[in-house]
């Protein structure tokens, strides 16, 4: 397992928007998507008679994102410029929303109104529910296509995040865009002191972590936020990591799959760093709190924690990072981050406009500059050899793209994403009110293949 030596991190750090899935979930009305609102380098009047082309002749995409500050939205408006002087027939205008949370509301009330954007930002489950509505097109047509991704190009993306585009019924329905996975940070110096290693397994974190607990006053070995249905946390997601790792599955030939034995297992290992005080529960990104705050031993979140993290610890100690440890089947974890959707109201100039932007951007060159400037993983495999510079001064992003190859999405299936909160219930339940973990897993697991059903699924 990798591991590096970061040194003592910098206060003066540029501290990008927090780009985790469960930040920001919002409720309420808001108002109907306009195709004209957003942002564009090029903000040229639409031809009403044919809104797939300006007055000047050419073709404009919207695309509703969520990279609305800091260097997500700047990297996004270089990307779009760059691409717009390439194609100089393509307008790009980009629509962007505080949260995923908004995002989402504001794309299922523009479907409602029939005026969706050309493009979009989306999860998995926010596609399999708008493909089933026929709200989104598939794009198997344009992958395969004269003007598509060769099968040399299609190999070159990470295994894990190309499968991501599928939905169940076989066909791609969506282009890689912002993507992340978990990495353990840790304070170096602590374990240094102890004379403790950096733990490669799961067995070993248990050791390092009782170890940290018992021997240093005040102390312990992460805090978590299990998360609930309305807004999974952190410790959701890394509850499936370990789960994963233990040979166990989300979601299985159809049907919610977690309270299996290796649930079972995985929520006793959580349970039993609890009672010996090495786990806290708490909220508001609370690994990330104490981490910084020299009372936890580790922080087991994203890398798109990194800046934050930095930030938290502010150079009072030499923060290190590492890959997550592995369970006896190996190394499990989860992918995080959006795809790119096109809507059905696209026109065909719209359509083949916006399939050219979304192939571009997973081009090489492109990736790899947007993970260099965002802190998000390159979604192909080649884009690695562009980025040697840039990790040999930010290796713990190396780390978290070579963790790619384990990472897993949770599965594109319409209210996953509610599902998935009942994990956390159960964890709160097990952890804080002695619930049996056989009975609280059993007990989410039903909640949450009503869930699925609820949706279709």
């Amino acid at each position: 397992m990798k591991s590096l030596h970061i040194g003592h991190v910098s206060k003066k750090v540029h501290i990008t928007k927090r780009s985790f899935r469960t930040a920001g979930l919002l409720s309420g009305a808001f108002a109907l998507l306009l195709t004209g609102c957003g942002t564009s380098t090029t903000a040229t009047p639409q031809n009403q008679a044919n809104p797939g082309a300006t007055t000047s002749g050419t073709v404009n995409i919207t695309f509703a994102e969520a990279m609305s500050s800091g260097k997500q939205a700047s990297a996004l408006t270089h990307l779009v410029n760059q691409f717009e002087q390439k194609n100089p027939s393509v307008t790009v205008t980009l629509m962007p929303e505080p949260s995923y949370g908004v995002l989402l509301t504001k794309e299922e009330a523009a479907i409602a109104a029939q005026n969706p954007p050309t493009i979009g930002q989306a999860y998995e489950d926010w596609a399999a529910n708008f493909a089933q509505s026929q709200a989104i097109l598939p794009l198997t047509s344009f992958v395969n296509g004269k003007n598509g991704l060769s099968a040399k190009a299609q190999g070159d993306f990470w295994p894990s995040v190309w499968s991501d585009q599928f939905l169940p019924d076989g066909k791609i329905w969506m282009m890689p865009f912002n993507k992340s996975d978990f990495v353990m940070y840790y304070n170096a110096n602590q374990l240094k002191k102890m004379g403790q290693a950096v733990p490669t397994t799961w067995t070993q974190f248990a050791q390092v972590a009782s170890a940290v607990t018992s021997q240093s006053k005040g102390t312990w070995a992460m805090s978590m936020d299990p998360g609930n249905p309305t807004a999974p946390g952190n410790g959701t997601y890394l509850w499936l990591s370990v789960l994963r790792s233990f040979g166990g599955h989300l979601y299985q030939n159809g049907k919610i799959a977690f309270d299996s034995p290796q649930g079972i297992q995985t929520m006793n290992y959580f349970n039993n760093l609890y009672k010996a005080g090495a786990l806290k529960l708490g909220t508001n990104y609370p690994g990330q709190t104490a981490l910084g705050a020299g009372r936890a031993a580790f922080d087991l979140s994203t890398v798109a924690s990194y800046p934050y993290n930095v930030q938290a610890v502010n150079g009072k100690f030499t923060m290190d990072v590492a890959a997550l440890p592995a369970g006896p089947s190996g190394q499990g974890n989860m992918m995080q981050g959006t795809n790119i959707v096109m809507f059905a109201k696209a026109t065909p100039a719209q359509q083949q406009a916006a399939w050219k932007f979304m192939k571009w951007l997973t081009e090489p060159q492109q990736t790899a500059y947007w993970a260099k400037t965002t802190g998000y993983l390159p979604v192909r495999q080649s884009a690695e050899a562009l980025m040697s510079s840039y990790y040999s001064t930010h290796p713990y992003q190396q780390i978290a793209t070579q963790s790619l190859q384990y990472a897993k999405p949770t599965p594109p299936v319409a209210g996953m994403q509610q599902a998935v909160g009942y994990i956390g219930d159960a964890i709160t339940e097990v952890l804080t009110q002695h619930v049996p973990a056989s009975q609280a897993l059993q007990a989410a697991a039903q909640k949450a293949q009503q869930a699925l059903t609820s949706q279709g699924a």
